[in-house]
């Protein structure tokens, strides 16, 4: 007869009610479970079991051990069964009381399990302990016996621990005396010594940054600014400064002072900034001001980013400088949290839990009760609405640029004309060429965005009209020439590039069509042969060594022209650059997206904020097959409050944040009818939820097909719940979650809380 499995449950009695005292943990396993479990301390851990560290608990019946978060600790009677801890994962706490705080607000918020957002917060090559190697030592226990009835090799090596004093290396302790490790395993089995474990850092550690970087004096604005921020860092208290500066306004010269200041007053800093590229020239230009930087990014090995981990947590690094991962950074003295190009989408995380860095870094500040600033020359509009209606929001502004600098001149073209006129397609407008022709003969530099990877867009048969499309998803292949693929952007599918049109009864030349990067790299090769020119996006930078090569290049002047996506469209500063053109300007899901205008107006503007920062005045070329559209009109003016203005009373006409708090339920299935079904089945309960709550101005739209329709295979419908503000958002989200409102037959449900794009 079989024998049964061992029961791991781990149950402290067996007699019903009968009371216990004790200390109890709650723990947060790291499986998507709405709730906290607690957990009974065995006697042998309560002495070294710390708030933060991760455990092993039996969960389940049959008491599967599963990794959890300690997220509590307490001391107090219980009546009913706990099963106790089984061991420590770690010997020590990766979460402070203050992160596992914030941890449960963005839970809250974001509804994802508690367990799983811990684990988010912490990188795992932090808790792999990457970098860090364990280090064997030896000392003394007693000291050693008077008596000569030892070996010399005993006493040798007691005598070299009794020398050094404290702890030795065992490796160092064996050479110094000559004894082996046969000798101090017996000395140590005796009692006489000690062995201990330590784990230490490798010889691997962040790069170094040089250059200097001048100390500037301020102008009026910037000293109004820097006084107004440093009255909230005075008060000691919470308050949201929106630093509202046109491009070359020098925000980045406030947010040093600011830093500085808290430096000055024993606490730490981070200042957080949306793409990598930015992170490579900020962290150049601030290491020379500041005694201790550390820097975060996705661009960091391993063992960098786990050793950076524990500088930060220690206190020895003063300002941390990063991407998203950074508005976690462990500091214990926190005292500032600067948010540069606030409004970037690509601070929003796209896995679970799905936050927005910018709301994070206010929760955080909210809990610690320190000022946060959020810099932008084109806040998101639901910062601007703040921040004329909230009362612990400020907004400060610079509305000239540094020594009085001109904006750069924008050219708005339009596209239509241009090629009825040449009668052909073109890549570029005759005045791109002519200003970039000038701009080059000068000894000047340029930057030319185009917004979409690849060398064309679309592949198609112009007799039978058949696309070539990406076999998993609903979406065109993009072709990269230089390695001969045609390639999917969603999914990675990737095929050699076709040049016969596929249906049978065909056969038929394909053409290709539509600009990305590579093309437009191509045509300046050709119409500029002399000009060095370099591409970058995402198919060319794929460590981050190759962004500050590339940063390094520019600014020493050994690159005369640029060309990218939107990484190189913000926040750079490049003094010798006069010349932006912006090849496509036709925004991409008008129809779908509510945000769509703002993020156009918001990209033209960043993008022409490179030229002109320095003597050389600098021109803009747009080029657009949608002149007439709004938001070009005021980034032409450089008018962002008139934009505004204009945009938030569209939006408030027809309900759209920030006049309401959205959350997006998106479900994917193999099968259309699933999908749209189980949407249908998910919209129902809400709407459900939303009477019994009795929330005002909340409803449900869809479920209707995603923009992107069918992805990686999956078809994919979503649905919308509107609140009217986030209080009433939570609160339903919160009850749906728990009376497992959103649990669908589909093969992925995804629950997107404030989203940025609706795709």
């Amino acid at each position: 007869m079989r024998a049964k499995k061992k029961d791991a449950s781990g149950f402290l009695w067996t007699e019903e009610g009968d009371a216990r005292s004790g200390l109890v943990a709650e723990v947060a396993v790291a499986i998507p479970v709405e709730h906290t479990y607690s957990f009974s301390v065995p006697e042998p851990l309560e002495g070294s079991l710390r708030l933060g560290q991760r455990v092993q608990v039996p969960m389940g019946r049959r008491g599967h051990l599963t990794v959890g978060f300690v997220v509590a600790l307490d001391r107090r009677p219980w009546d009913s069964t706990l099963r106790p801890i089984q061991s420590k994962v770690d010997d020590i706490s990766f979460l402070s009381a203050e992160l596992i705080a914030l941890g449960r607000e963005i839970s809250a918020h974001y509804c994802c399990p508690l367990g799983q957002t811990l684990q988010a917060i912490t990188p795992e090559a932090v808790r792999r302990q990457s970098g860090l190697r364990k280090v064997r030592y030896a000392e003394l226990a007693e000291p050693p016996p008077a008596t000569p009835r030892m070996s010399s090799t005993r006493r040798a090596l007691l005598n070299a621990l009794s020398n050094a004093g404290s702890p030795m290396r065992i490796d160092a302790l064996l050479r110094t005396s000559g004894a082996s490790s046969a000798v101090l395993a017996g000395l140590a089995k005796t009692g006489l010594v000690r062995v201990t474990i330590r784990r230490e850092a490798t010889a691997e550690v962040e790069g170094e940054w040089l250059g200097a970087e001048p100390t500037f004096d301020l102008t009026p604005e910037q000293r109004e600014a820097l006084a107004k921020i440093n009255a909230v860092v005075d008060a000691g208290r919470f308050g949201m400064t929106l630093l509202f500066g046109v491009s070359g306004s020098g925000k980045t010269e406030v947010y040093v002072r600011a830093i500085r200041g808290v430096l000055e007053r024993g606490r730490q800093a981070i200042l957080l900034v949306p793409e990598i590229v930015l992170t490579t020239q900020l962290v150049g230009r601030l290491a020379a001001r500041f005694p201790s930087v550390a820097v975060m990014h996705s661009g960091l090995t391993d063992a960098q980013r786990s050793l950076m981990w524990r500088r930060v947590a220690s206190g020895e690094k003063h300002v941390v400088i990063g991407t998203r991962s950074a508005v976690f950074a462990p500091c214990p003295n926190l005292g500032l949290i600067c948010v540069d190009e606030e409004q970037e989408s690509s601070y929003k995380n796209l896995q679970a839990p799905r936050f927005h860095v910018r709301d994070v870094a206010v929760m955080r500040g909210k809990l610690l009760g320190i000022p946060v600033v959020l810099g932008s020359a084109t806040p998101s509009l639901e910062t601007w609405h703040d921040s004329e209606t909230r009362s612990d929001f400020q907004r400060v502004e610079l509305p000239r640029r540094v020594r009085d600098l001109p904006l750069p001149a924008v050219h708005l073209i339009n596209m239509e004309d241009e090629i009825d006129e040449m009668k052909r397609p073109v890549t570029f407008s005759r005045t791109l060429e002519r200003l970039l022709g000038e701009t080059l003969a000068r000894g000047e530099q340029a930057i030319i965005l185009m917004n979409r990877r690849g060398f064309a867009q679309r592949i198609y048969c112009l007799d039978c009209r058949t696309r070539i499309t990406c076999p998993n998803c609903n979406v065109g292949l993009v072709v990269h020439s230089a390695a001969g693929l045609s390639v999917c952007h969603y999914c990675r599918s990737k095929i050699i590039t076709p040049t016969h049109c596929p249906n049978v009864t065909c056969g038929a030349k394909l053409l290709q069509s539509g600009l990305g990067t590579q093309r437009v790299e191509a045509v300046l090769r050709e119409l500029f042969p002399a000009a060095r020119i370099q591409r970058v996006d995402s198919d060319t930078m794929r460590h981050r060594s190759h962004y500050q090569r590339i940063v390094d290049d520019f600014e020493a002047r050994r690159i005369d022209v640029m060309v990218g996506t939107q990484m190189i469209a913000k926040g750079l500063d490049f003094p010798f650059v006069s010349f932006v053109g912006v090849v496509s300007a036709d925004p991409v899901a008008m129809a779908v997206d509510f945000r769509a205008h703002e993020r156009l107006f918001q990209l033209i503007t960043q993008v022409a904020g490179r030229a002109g920062r320095a003597d050389a005045p600098g021109q803009v070329v747009v080029q657009t097959t949608n002149p007439e559209l709004p938001a070009l009109g005021f980034a032409l003016r450089h008018d962002y409050a008139a934009f505004a203005t204009a945009e938030l009373s569209d939006r408030e006409r027809v309900g759209w944040p920030p006049f309401c708090r959205l959350a997006r339920i998106i479900l994917m299935h193999a099968r259309e009818e699933t999908a749209k079904a189980e949407g249908e089945a998910v919209a129902d309960r809400i709407r459900t939820e939303i009477r019994s709550l009795a929330l005002e101005n909340g409803d449900v739209l869809g479920p209707n097909p995603c923009a992107l329709a069918r992805l990686r295979g999956k078809y994919r419908y979503d649905v919308l719940v509107r609140a009217a503000d986030a209080a009433d958002l939570r609160r339903l989200m919160a009850q749906l979650a728990a009376d497992g409102a959103l649990r669908t037959k589909a093969e992925s449900t995804i629950v997107d809380v404030d989203p940025v794009a609706l795709m």
